[in-house]
């Protein structure tokens, strides 16, 4: 049975309104609330811009559901040291209900910050030495090639040598029984080949025969060539939906994630202001095709449905609704009872 997910875009509402949505939807019958992780947003106009990691740090006072972020980009500004003991403290606060979504990132979280921005194969190498650190850290030696295994001493005291990055003999010292999940978020095969082999689910943006015909088959090809149960990990499908009973106000409110729809997520633009700009080139057909769209209750459950069938475990489901509350309320009474 498909689990239905709610998506908390920091790039949109102010953080206390989020973590009341967050409250919102998991009294609802939402399971998980997943949260991006930026320091621009996807547009100017009114956006925002919450540090993710605090923000958790208040969830898990608020939800009792599982919680976690998933895009973390794991390749410049953030060391996977820092990364590795921020989530094992949330996973010690909440109970071991952690997911740590990591990605490749995007321009928007590292030039600002004085960053460089490589080109894709070099940040895929930056996120798999981030796997291994994490991994290490965290004493998972179970996903680790035994070049990694060798530099964790009896104590645990981790040493690494990477193109990137380094530990020197370090060592975590707040850690849970459990390690939080780990879910790797990509829209290419070569990404999810790291998602096969270190973590325990996979989370994209791609629906229909892109992920049905071409990432979907190379997850599994990859998992079972690493010795892995294909079965095991989770596939997590991003969406981003607007509901309002007049049609043409649903699709007005989609505006601010426009430039989404315009393969801005691997491009070196980091301007808020340039990245919404480049959402207007956007036409009807690739903002209908991109979000979930509706007027009636009975077309979004329609549509998580097909979701469902394309094999995806779960659906993350953002709210960018004209009035937020609207979504939450058919989303609780009628539709995730209804699948």
């Amino acid at each position: 049975m498909v689990r239905i997910d709610y998506m908390a875009h920091q790039e949109q509402y102010d953080p206390s309104t989020l973590l009341e949505y967050g409250e919102r939807a998991t009294d609802g019958g939402y399971e998980t609330v997943w949260t991006s992780d930026h320091f621009h947003p996807w547009f100017h106009t009114e956006a925002e811009s919450g540090f993710a990691w605090s923000w958790l740090g208040a969830a898990t006072e608020r939800f009792d559901g599982p919680i976690g972020t998933c895009v973390t980009p794991a390749t410049g500004h953030y060391h996977p040291g820092m990364i590795a003991q921020a989530f094992a403290t949330l996973q010690h606060l909440h109970d071991d209900r952690v997911l740590l979504g990591l990605s490749t990132g995007e321009a928007m979280n590292e030039t600002p910050l004085g960053f460089d921005w490589p080109e894709y194969p070099e940040r895929r190498d930056r996120l798999e030495e981030s796997l291994e650190i994490i991994r290490a850290l965290w004493g998972d030696d179970e996903w680790l090639g035994d070049g990694v295994r060798d530099q964790i001493d009896e104590e645990g005291f981790v040493t690494y040598q990477g193109e990137r990055f380094d530990l020197d003999e370090a060592n975590l010292y707040t850690m849970s029984d459990e390690s939080p999940e780990i879910h790797i978020a990509a829209n290419g095969p070569s990404t999810a080949r790291l998602a096969a082999r270190y973590a325990d689910g996979f989370i994209t943006v791609k629906k229909g025969s892109e992920f049905t015909d071409r990432l979907y088959p190379a997850i599994r090809r990859y998992a079972e060539e690493e010795g892995n149960d294909p079965d095991a990990i989770e596939t997590t499908l991003l969406v981003t939906a607007s509901y309002d009973p007049n049609y043409k106000r649903a699709l007005a409110a989609t505006r601010p994630w426009w430039a989404t729809t315009q393969n801005v997520f691997d491009r070196a633009m980091a301007d808020p202001r340039e990245i919404e700009a480049e959402g207007e080139k956007a036409t009807r057909e690739e903002v209908e095709e991109k979000f979930l769209i509706a007027d009636d209750p009975s077309t979004i459950a329609a549509q998580l449905e097909e979701y469902a069938e394309m094999g995806f475990d779960r659906i993350a489901v953002g709210n960018t609704s004209p009035e937020p509350e609207r979504l939450f309320e058919v989303m609780n009474d009628e539709v995730i009872p209804s699948l």
